[in-house]
């Protein structure tokens, strides 16, 4: 998958280049099916191409859509990939590959790539580190566009992990005793993870950097206070997990992943959402309406531009267009999915934007050509 700042660079290098490009629902669930992404495609670029009237620019396209019919990766290339992309010019493909997520299929030729699309698939590119925690050890696993890496493992310091907690076998101790040994282990066993957790919390947060997740399972006891010693820089982008234990497989750490990810996602979604409704109101640093947001992208003052599934599926062009915009400056893009997908839908009709700084209204002149307030 490409990442924001490889798509960026894409986006600028083709935007004054003519384009063909095709997003594809490249599933697989029966092996008979692997070729039939073939006449899909077809059927698409034919489309694509059907109002174009101009020989030299056909010829263009039908060099660009000759690129397509042999692909390299061909969609499909990763066993049940919900989705394929590719950007064609008439000298060949620029980009083509796998998505993790399902998108509308659509074929386009035009001016630069469509992008607006893809916006949704980046999401899915953030990775889940993972930290199955014992009172001795922690194992570090990455999750990202599905497959999970075993990383290293962290472990408590040796001279004061090394007891024995229990009694000795086969010999009568007295209570008491046994009672001061059993808290002289407790203690030697928190003073050892203590060590290992002063270690684990700065690894994640160096590892998650600014968009990661984190995901933290394991013995219960242990666990829960090495997610307790992360720090606030990690508090909104990770989990506690109850039922990622020590002995998970790989197939579990993966689906608790998964959850997990989508889990904090919609989370940190919704917080944004319901952070630029709010904002919206009277010149506060956000833009909840297209004009709105027209106006911070001309003034280049838009930090984050929110655009749902739907808004891009109903309204292409516009979409597009204001996607493009916001790349061309820098500022980041998000999809929102789920609740928070729902809530700027019925509040706003799809899209909302978190501005640098506030953009003041524009003056309304009355039909007489005089702005309110103003003397005649």
């Amino acid at each position: 998958m490409l990442k924001p700042t490889e798509l960026r660079e894409l986006w600028r290098d083709l935007e004054d280049r003519e384009v063909l490009t095709v997003y594809l629902d490249s599933r697989v669930t029966d092996p008979a099916m692997r070729e039939a992404w073939r006449p899909a495609m077809l059927t698409a670029v034919r489309a694509a191409g059907a109002q174009i009237s101009s020989e030299d620019e056909r010829a263009r396209f039908e060099k660009a859509s000759a690129h397509l019919r042999n692909p390299s990766p061909p969609p499909g290339g990763m066993w049940g990939a919900p989705g394929w992309v590719a950007f064609a010019t008439e000298d060949g493909i620029r980009y083509s590959g796998d998505l993790p997520v399902q998108p509308v299929p659509l074929a386009v030729w035009r001016r630069g790539p469509v992008v607006a699309p893809y916006m949704r698939a980046l999401k899915q590119h953030n990775p889940v580190f993972i930290a199955i925690v014992e009172s001795r050890s922690a194992r570090l696993y990455r999750y990202a566009s599905g497959g999970l890496e075993a990383l290293e493992e962290l472990n408590g310091p040796a001279e004061e992990a090394d007891f024995d907690g229990g009694s000795p076998s086969g010999r009568s101790v007295p209570a008491a005793r046994s009672a001061v040994g059993t808290e002289a282990a407790a203690r030697k066993r928190q003073a050892a993870f203590n060590k290992m957790a002063a270690e684990l919390a700065p690894k994640l947060e160096s590892l998650a950097g600014d968009e990661s997740f984190v995901l933290i399972g394991g013995a219960s006891e242990w666990a829960h206070q090495a997610f307790d010693a992360l720090g606030r820089k990690l508090a909104v982008r990770a989990l506690l997990s109850d039922t990622l234990h020590q002995d998970s497989t790989d197939a579990q750490i993966v689906r608790a992943a998964k959850d997990a990810a989508s889990e904090l996602r919609g989370s940190i979604g919704s917080d944004i959402v319901a952070g630029l409704l709010n904002r919206g109101t009277g010149h506060a640093r956000a833009a909840v309406s297209i004009p709105a947001i027209q106006r911070g992208l001309r003034a280049n003052g838009v930090d984050l531009l929110l655009v749902t599934p739907e808004f891009i599926r109903q309204h292409e062009d516009v979409a597009e267009d204001l996607v493009r915009l916001a790349i061309d400056q820098g500022a980041a893009v998000e999809v929102p999915s789920g609740a928070a997908a729902e809530k700027l839908d019925r509040e706003t009709g799809g899209m909302a934007a978190r501005l640098r700084f506030a953009i003041d209204e524009p003056v309304v002149e009355d039909a007489a050509g005089v702005a309110p307030g103003e003397a005649v």
